[in-house]
């Protein structure tokens, strides 16, 4: 349960229409309320402290840090519900996780050792590759901005992430928190995606025992180990410590990336190799141990509520590999889509054009294959020419709109919207579609109710 202090004299009582009622934690931009939404629901507002309200940079930053939020899945995040940044008193409403941040635990428990320090490491790499998939780079990953809820772990707090459109939502310069800031951090360098995987091999050495590799003392001497001295990565072994060591390459075109990070950490490419990985077999494959335990679904895409955080952090990986990392231009060398250098020979996920690719138009059908291993037939349609297609699935009667949000020559992303049947589907999700030999399209979705991630995957083939 995150610890909540009482609220004090000068706090306001509520913001817009949610009322507040207790502080959750509070930084030099804003103050991080608990609070509950009409009809109950609570939520976490983030309030801009009131001198920088006045501030139209400061509120355009704020702005950024809402928009950009968005832009990454709702799965490994607290996502953004609502925001007023035009008022008197500018504030985020996101999503209320109830759990404690990975600092406070490792404070009150001790590190993280075997198997839960392996599902942090899968959790928290999952929700990397999705950030940067959105074309985002978090700058400031650590132990404080990773929370611990029920269903896995979830990175927050991107007050100065940086978007795929170039544009900081703080001022350049080095920006970060000096024990998990990369090199390139430290000498004012451009940060892309490498810097998140330097800081998170930095997140995991404290979670297995409890401090930062480059220590923590004088802001000095953190700088110049980072710098200049190998990492002590303390009681890291086999390979988790591999490929934390890797990550952590003052080079940050020495390091992997994130797609790379967590093919490694699920054992599908050998240490030390950047192998192509062949086409994903189905997610029941690779997680039959986790889904024998799932109970039948009460909703298209949704699991019971019993399933193990390991379970659904597996799933999610899992999903992420058959369709997301596809993208990884993210790899090797840290380039971005903003423009970062890279030694990748593929593509980030580009801008969207005006229309789908030439080889995903037309229609698409066939059998998917839920979290639970229950099978529900599906038929896809992207009009060639246009940027918006239809989803269905005609035994749960339910259908929607897919936008695309992202594509390379092989692999498109898009947001599922749900509008007919709501009722029985997850209203939105994000759907990966990559395009394998024979012609077929390989469909991985990835969905979040009421903080449960539920998956769907499967081939389908032109009809």
């Amino acid at each position: 349960m995150p610890m909540v202090e009482e609220m004090r004299s000068d706090d306001p009582v509520s913001l817009g229409p949610y009322r507040l009622s207790g502080r959750l934690g509070e930084g030099g931009q804003g103050v991080v309320y608990l609070a509950e939404a009409p009809g109950g629901r609570q939520v976490a507002v983030k309030l801009l402290r009131g001198h920088l309200g006045a501030n139209s940079e400061a509120r355009a930053r704020f702005m950024r840090e809402a928009e950009t939020a968005r832009r990454v899945a709702r799965f490994c995040t607290a996502s953004v519900l609502d925001a007023d940044v035009a008022g008197d008193q500018p504030y985020i409403v996101s999503e209320y996780v109830d759990g404690l941040s990975l600092r406070r635990v490792v404070a009150a428990e001790g590190a993280r050792d075997g198997g839960e320090l392996e599902r942090l490491a899968v959790g928290t790499a999952t929700a990397l590759v999705a950030i940067h998939q959105a074309g985002v780079v978090h700058r400031d990953f650590k132990p404080h901005n990773v929370l611990l809820g029920p269903d896995g772990p979830r990175v927050i707090d991107f007050g100065i992430a940086r978007a795929s459109d170039g544009t900081s939502i703080t001022a350049s310069g080095p920006l970060g928190t000096p024990s998990y800031m990369a090199p390139e951090q430290v000498t004012g360098e451009r940060a892309g995606p490498a810097a998140d995987v330097f800081a998170w091999a930095g997140t995991m050495v404290f979670a297995s025992c409890g401090r930062p590799p480059f220590g923590a003392d004088s802001m000095h001497a953190v700088l110049h180990r980072v710098l200049h001295e190998e990492p002590d990565l303390g009681a890291l072994t086999g390979p988790l410590r591999e490929i934390v060591a890797a990550c952590l390459a003052k080079d940050p075109a020495a390091r992997p990336g994130s797609g790379e990070v967590l093919r490694r950490l699920l054992g599908q490419v050998e240490s030390g190799t950047t192998s192509p990985l062949p086409p994903p077999p189905p997610l029941a494959q690779e997680t039959s141990r986790d889904t024998e335990r799932v109970s039948a679904p009460r909703k298209p895409r949704r699991i019971s509520a019993a399933v193990a955080v390991s379970g659904a952090v597996i799933a999610v990986a899992a999903a992420v590999v058959a369709g997301v990392l596809a993208f990884d231009g993210l790899g090797r060398g840290g380039g971005t889509p903003n423009g970062d250098s890279t030694k990748s020979t593929s593509s980030p996920p580009s801008t969207p054009a005006a229309s789908f690719p030439d080889a995903f138009a037309g229609n698409w059908s066939g059998r998917l294959q839920q979290s639970d291993k229950k099978i529900l037939p599906a038929v896809v349609v992207l009009p060639k020419g246009g940027s918006r297609g239809q989803v269905s699935y005609p035994n749960e009667r339910c259908s929607g709109e897919l936008s695309l949000s992202g594509f390379t020559p092989t692999v498109l992303t898009l947001r599922e919207v749900i509008t007919t049947g709501a009722e029985r589907c997850i209203n939105t999700g994000a759907v990966t579609l990559t395009l394998q030999d024979g012609g077929t399209l390989f469909f991985s979705y990835s969905g979040t109710e009421k903080g449960e991630t539920y998956t769907l995957t499967g081939p389908l083939t032109r009809s």
